[in-house]
Parts: structure tokens; C-alpha cells; sequence
């Protein structure tokens, strides 16, 4: 097997954890019921947060948050579907009102950070990549890294108020897919005009490479070893 089978196979099973949470959550509310399609999106969505961990994508606490977070959202609408708490709106309400609010605290979270004088890019940056010396600590750096990071949270507020206004506004069927393709899309916008900004902005910082090269050379992204050919 070749380095550009392995890459294939790895991008295919990437794309097939991105639609099978959106594809089981719509089969199963439509043929069973709400708490079906929950325990099912969210088994999967741990399920491709795991795999990409044994693949060696070094996420530290990711996993296990991303992991809670899922078990707590699914927790509390089977609660809610069941009686057991009363929220007052309907379950689906419930379910998707909570990564309405989960989009904008982060929105907000992220915003501190650059509020208290080191983004959330920026730390995350100098994790990921192998910075030149010094480019931590150049206003250029800093200030473009802030920069990226208000975008982030133009982003993630801007996108929770277009939920709410779509949710209140179609059908749970509708909403899912149409949500998940407009947020595809813009997502794929906004992180390609993220990292042209980020890149012309660090360019004139003495001994940046460019982008292509340090995410060539980030332990996220680098490429496995070749496995002997089939």
C-alpha cells in the first residue's frame, strides 16, 4: 500500500464521521423517535473522536472533553424526553438548543482570551507548530493571532444566531440539513481566508517559512511512515 492509499483511506473515514452523526440522527428520529437518534449521533461521535486519537492526532484533553460534552448533551434530552426534567420546550428544543448555547460560549470564551492578552490562537499555534524563535513573541505575531482568533468568534456567534433563526423557522428534517450544509461551506470559507490572512500577516516576521511548510513539518499533520507496497 502506497503513502497516497493510506492518505486516501484516512481522508475517507475523516468525511464518513463528519455525515454519519448528521445521516443516523435524521434515519432514526424520522423512523423511531428523538432518543433513538440521539443515543446513535452520539455513539458515533465518540466513535470518530477516538479513532482519530488512536491515529495519532495529538488532541490532549480534546477527547475526554469532547467526549463529556456529548454524554452531558445526550444525557439531558433523553432526561427531558423521558419527564424527568422540564425545560419547558420540546425535546428537540432541548437537544439542539444546547449546541445553540455551546457555539456562543465559546464565542465568548475565545473572546477573553484575546480580552486577557494571549488568543486562543495564538496558544494554540505555538502548540502545533514549530514556531522560529522569537515569533511568539513579536507584536506581529500576536496581533495577527488576535485577529484570527475575533474572527473565530465573529464566526461561532454569527452561526448560532442563524441556527436559532433556521431552527425556529423550518422543520427539525430541514433545519439539520440545511444547517449542516451552509456551516459546511462556510466553515471551509472561513478557515481558507483564516489561513491566507494568517499567512501574509506573518510574513514579513524574519525566519517564518510560510504556512505550507510548518504544517508540513506539525506533528498533527505530518506524514506516517510508508507501509511496505501491496
Amino acid at each position: 500500500m502506497t503513502e497516497q492509499q493510506v492518505k486516501a483511506r484516512a481522508g475517507g473515514g475523516a468525511t464518513l464521521d463528519q455525515w454519519m452523526p448528521v445521516l443516523l440522527f435524521l434515519g432514526f428520529y424520522n423512523i423511531v423517535n428523538i432518543e433513538v437518534a440521539v443515543i446513535a449521533s452520539t455513539i458515533w461521535s465518540i466513535k470518530a473522536a477516538v479513532t482519530r486519537h488512536r491515529r495519532g492526532l495529538k488532541i490532549g484533553m480534546m477527547l475526554p472533553t469532547v467526549t463529556g460534552y456529548l454524554l452531558m448533551r445526550g444525557g439531558i434530552t433523553i432526561a427531558a424526553d423521558r419527564g424527568w426534567v422540564d425545560f419547558g420546550i420540546s425535546t428537540e428544543g432541548v437537544y439542539f438548543g444546547i449546541g445553540f448555547a455551546t457555539k456562543i460560549l465559546i464565542g465568548v470564551v475565545l473572546a477573553l482570551t484575546i480580552i486577557r492578552g494571549r488568543s486562543f490562537m495564538a496558544w494554540i499555534v505555538e502548540r502545533v507548530l514549530n514556531l522560529p524563535d522569537g515569533m511568539a513573541d513579536d507584536p506581529r505575531y500576536i496581533s495577527a493571532m488576535a485577529m484570527a482568533t475575533w474572527f473565530i468568534v465573529a464566526f461561532e456567534i454569527l452561526t448560532a444566531i442563524w441556527d436559532i433563526y433556521l431552527y425556529n423557522n423550518t422543520g427539525v428534517n430541514v433545519f439539520i440539513l440545511t444547517r449542516y450544509g451552509v456551516n459546511f461551506i462556510l466553515s471551509f470559507v472561513s478557515i481558507m481566508g483564516g489561513l491566507i490572512y494568517i499567512d501574509r500577516k506573518l510574513r514579513p516576521i524574519p525566519g517564518y517559512l510560510g504556512l505550507p511548510t510548518m504544517l508540513g513539518d506539525s506533528p498533527l499533520v505530518r506524514s506516517k511512515p510508508t507501509l511496505p507496497t501491496d
